[in-house]
């Protein structure tokens, strides 16, 4: 793979991050090792998402760790990566900060978002999105692959739009649904514009293609074993979302596959050539 001097990351991108992954690691930390820790904060028919959500959160912090060592030695697989795991963290204390978790951490939730946002914004300033495009610019499946980001955005509105114009008019008392807001404002239109770009072979579809699909495995991941966990428990009420959002999850990695695999194989060929 071509290495590329301004796609390295820098020293301030690695503090951060590492600080990311230090809170991470003492607030999910918390909420799996520490019997009944969300107990009288967070609603209990959430309780088994919230404590998965802290494990994949966990999982990332190593995985971080990974990415930035390879993403030293010029690897924008790793980059792409890197940038996905602080999405997903991001995201994930989001919802904590915003859904008003007021545990004892509940200001490293509010860090972690702020820190997250940080380093999105600066790793992706420095993403080799020329290199990306030309990786795949061949990719199988391109088109399939931009339907499928659009049809998710769309998915997302007619899911989780109605359930919010449901609750108006609301009271303080008619709970929030931060996640909701957040994949709308955020999540869904950038999953279409992401797909458009991706059919258009426009540079930035090609590199973000890769960022969402990681992110979106990371924490469809956390939403379906928490469903599984339920559900094997007997606490699942209605188990059909449960299959059809596992469909869904099969088609992610599928699409992810498929983008790495055309990516790292454009890059054999190209080592080869020389």
């Amino acid at each position: 793979m071509n290495k590329s001097v301004s796609s390295r990351p820098s020293r301030l991108e690695e503090i951060i991050t590492v600080a990311i992954g230090l809170l991470t690691l003492a607030t999910a930390g918390a909420g799996v090792t520490v019997s009944g820790f969300y107990d009288g904060i967070v609603d209990p028919q959430f309780a088994t998402g919230t404590i998965t959500a802290d494990v994949v959160s966990l999982i990332c912090v190593p995985l971080l760790g990974l990415c930035i060592w390879r993403a030293r030695r010029g690897s924008q697989v790793a980059h792409m990566a890197w940038i996905a795991l602080v999405v997903y963290l991001g995201y994930a204390y989001a919802n904590y900060a915003f859904d008003r978790i007021y545990t004892i951490f509940f200001m490293a939730y509010v860090l972690i978002f702020g820190l997250a946002c940080m380093a999105v914004v600066s790793l992706l300033s420095r993403l080799d999105v020329k290199q990306l495009s030309e990786a795949t610019r061949e990719m199988p499946l391109r088109r399939i692959t931009a339907g499928f980001l659009v049809f998710t955005g769309l998915v997302l509105y007619a899911i989780e739009l109605p359930i919010i114009l449901g609750r108006i008019p609301g009271d303080v008392y008619s709970g929030g649904t931060p996640f909701m807001v957040l994949d709308m404002a955020l999540v869904a239109p950038l999953s279409i514009l992401t797909g458009i770009w991706l059919w258009r072979r426009l540079p930035w579809g090609a590199a973000l293609t890769g960022i969402f699909l990681i992110k979106a495995i990371t924490l469809m991941t956390s939403f379906l074993v928490a469903d599984y966990l339920d559900w094997f428990a007997g606490r699942l009420q209605d188990p059909i979302p449960t299959i059809a959002f596992s469909v869904v999850y099969l088609f992610v990695c599928f699409f992810t596959w498929n983008y790495f695999h055309a990516f790292t194989q454009q890059n054999g060929q190209k080592r080869i050539s020389k």
